[in-house]
Parts: C-alpha cells; sequence; structure tokens
C-alpha cells in the first residue's frame, strides 16, 4: 500500500532528468503517516515502519506510546510448536507469535529489554529476541540447573548486559560472556557462593552493574558487569513484621540513578485473612550504595512497576497507554489439580494490580488470561517489552 503512495524508480530518474521535484520517503503528509501506524497492529511492523525515516518515527510517535506497554509471554502447552502466546494487559488480547527458534525450549524466560531466554530439558539454550528474530547462541547451563522434578528450570532467573548474561538456579550465580573470541562458557561469579547465596533474582542496569536479589531477605548484591566480581551488597532495611505469618518478599527495580526496593507481604496460610498487609518503597542511590535504604515518602510519580518471578521494572505511565500510575502489577500462576489422584496436573495464571496510594488490590485475569493454562510442569509467565530499536 505505501509503495503504490511513492514514484516508481524510473519515474525518479525522469523527474531528475527534468529538473522536477521529486518525492521521497519522507515528504508524505503526516496526517497520513500517523492514519496508517494508527492500522498497525504487530509490534514488529511498526518497529520498522518507524525505522524508515525521522519524519515517519515522527509522525507515528503518539500510536507508539499508546503501545508502550509490557507483554505477558505465556508458557505454551506444547514445546515442540513454533506460535507462542503473549497476553496484552491493554486489551485482553491473547496473540500467538512465530518464534521458530523456540521451538524445543520447554523454558522461556522474556525481559524488559525484548530478549528471551530459551532454555530445553537437557539444558541446551539460546539467546532469542521474538519480535525481530535475533539469535545468540549460548553453552548448554550448568548441571546444577537440572533435578528430577524440573523445579529449577522452572525457577531459573536471568537478566543480559550487551556484553554478557548472568544466570541463576537460585544459589549462586554462572555469568558467559558474549562477545566475539571469548569462548563462550559458563563462569561462576566471583564472590557469589552457590553454597550460602540465595538469588531470586537478576537485573542489569544500564551503569554495567547486575544486582542479585535475595527477595525473602531482602539483600541485594551488586556485581560488576566488567569483572563479574561483587562489588557492594546492600543489607535488607528494618521491617518488622506485625505478626509472624507474614512472610516479606521484596521485589528490585534498578536504574543508573537510583534503586528501588518494594517490600510486600503475603500469607503463609491463606485461610487467614491479611487485615495487617505491609508494603513499603525504599530506595538507595546507585552511587553511594553504602549509604542503604531510605523509606520513599509520598508515591512514585508517574510510573508503574512491573513484576514477575524474575524482576520488577518500571514503565512510564503517560496518560494514553493504559498503565496506572504509581502502581504495582504482579504477574503469577499457580497449580490445579484437575482429578481425584493429583495426576492431571496444570498450570493458570493471574495478573493483579495493587495501588499504592490505597493499598487495594484488582484482579485482572478475567477474561482470555483465565481461558489460558500450561499443561505438563506448569511454569511462570514473564513479562516483555516489545523493544525492536535496541536488541541488546
Amino acid at each position: 500500500m505505501l509503495l503504490s503512495l511513492l514514484p516508481s524508480f524510473d519515474q525518479t530518474n525522469q523527474s531528475r532528468q527534468h529538473g522536477l521535484h521529486t518525492m521521497g520517503w519522507s515528504d508524505l503528509p503526516g496526517d497520513l503517516i500517523s492514519g496508517i501506524a494508527d492500522r498497525i497492529t504487530e509490534h514488529a511492523d511498526l518497529a520498522r515502519f518507524r525505522s524508515v525515516c525521522p519524519s515517519w518515527r515522527s509522525a507515528s510517535e503518539a500510536h507508539a506510546a499508546r503501545r508502550r506497554v509490557p507483554l505477558l509471554l505465556l508458557p505454551t502447552q506444547g514445546y515442540s510448536r513454533v506460535n507462542r502466546r503473549l497476553w496484552s494487559l491493554a486489551d485482553d488480547s491473547v496473540a500467538e507469535i512465530p518464534v521458530p527458534a523456540a521451538r524445543g525450549r520447554s523454558f522461556l524466560f522474556a525481559s524488559p529489554r525484548g530478549w528471551t531466554l530459551g532454555v530445553a530439558n537437557d539444558l541446551a539454550a539460546t539467546l532469542l529476541h521474538p519480535f525481530t528474530g535475533a539469535l545468540e547462541s549460548l553453552p548448554a547451563l550448568p548441571p546444577s540447573f537440572h533435578d528430577d522434578n524440573q523445579r529449577i528450570l522452572r525457577d531459573t532467573v536471568w537478566d543480559r548486559s550487551p556484553d554478557a548474561v548472568v544466570v541463576s538456579s537460585g544459589k549462586g550465580a554462572f555469568f558467559c560472556r558474549l562477545l566475539p573470541g571469548d569462548g563462550r562458557s559458563w563462569s561462576p561469579v566471583a564472590g557469589c557462593s552457590q553454597a550460602a547465596d540465595r538469588v531470586s533474582s537478576i537485573t542489569y542496569c544500564d551503569d554495567g552493574t547486575f544486582y542479585l536479589l535475595d527477595k525473602r531477605a531482602g539483600k541485594v548484591t551488586a556485581v560488576d558487569g566488567a569483572t563479574f566480581a561483587v562489588v557492594a551488597a546492600i543489607e535488607p532495611p528494618d521491617l518488622t513484621m506485625p505478626n509472624s505469618w507474614l512472610v516479606p518478599e521484596s521485589t528490585l527495580v534498578a536504574s543508573s540513578a537510583e534503586l528501588l526496593l518494594i517490600v510486600r507481604t503475603q500469607l503463609v496460610d491463606r485461610g487467614y485473612f491479611d487485615s495487617k498487609r505491609v508494603l513499603k518503597v525504599y530506595r538507595a542511590d546507585a552511587q553511594s550504595l553504602a549509604a542503604g535504604w531510605s523509606e520513599v515518602a509520598g508515591d512514585m510519580g508517574d510510573r508503574a512497576v512491573f513484576v514477575d518471578h524474575l524482576r520488577g521494572f518500571c514503565v512510564e505511565a503517560n496518560g494514553v497507554n493504559g498503565v496506572r500510575r504509581n502502581c504495582v502489577y504482579v504477574a503469577s500462576s499457580h497449580e490445579m489439580v484437575n482429578d481425584d489422584y493429583g495426576l492431571d496436573v496444570w498450570g493458570r495464571y493471574t495478573v493483579s494490580v495493587l495501588d499504592l496510594a490505597d493499598l487495594t488490590t484488582q484482579d485482572l485475569s478475567l477474561g482470555n488470561l483465565l481461558d489460558c493454562m500450561c499443561g505438563r510442569f506448569w511454569q511462570w509467565p514473564s513479562w516483555c517489552m516489545p523493544n525492536l530499536t535496541d536488541p541488546n
């Protein structure tokens, strides 16, 4: 459709020979470009559309702003399938996108940078980008990532920098360099013991630091992204639980300027009513980690935090993308048994949004998301941002 609006190559040459003005890609009217952008439904198509030239990118900015909403990657029921499912927070739609590199990868772990870690039952690992088709080969994960029930694989956490990947099975951490000539292999992170250090979340920050979090203890370990040595440790903030059955769980959000630690409670015994729920937000200066945490007064401003079992990250609540400001969106899953013998086990996915202003919670696990299930060994869903302009 777009090509029909432009002059052909022969027409352009003839016009130049006669000294006539020719129409180029950047000469199309802005309202026409905007109207076409509004009709594009696929993220990859929109990214290609906006990369044509600066004028197209500018004219389609409003449409792109409406699309800056995380998508939830849902584990598939058929690991040999090419298509994988994405749930949209914006309209409760479930779309299937072709990801040929994911075939045979039983476990997929998404990230806000667009990259996804795919792992097979034999620990073969691949970095893949569902929206661009880009691939990065990885060596098989260390044997410590496996157990008889695949429970370790399900709880694997990871993140990447432009130059390396860091992964953990829950104890200690391993890194693999991605630069050419480095000879890709997994090496333990120095100073992060597999025997003692619990790792339940890994977050890479653009300042070159990987942050490893123990969610239950609230302890954060900073790892240099070049040397892969521990450079700092932040002890958890002082927090007293009002009742013994309330268990704190932390989520870390990292940026080059600050770290946010969101501490919330969940019930060990869900038969009790959570009448004394605790939720605190703490801040640490990324340039002065030794100063520790200070509690955040007021709210987080015009942003929301999206949380899954891997990590937390911030998204701008820009007024047009439907994201609620000062809220936490939590994606999880739970096991369901459909028979009397415990043999027919399924996983269902849940998304809830917690308003930090009044601590009210809204369940978003309705409609199409409610109909999605995962068979065999239930897995965690994970948030991804359809980032197509910066594959790293």
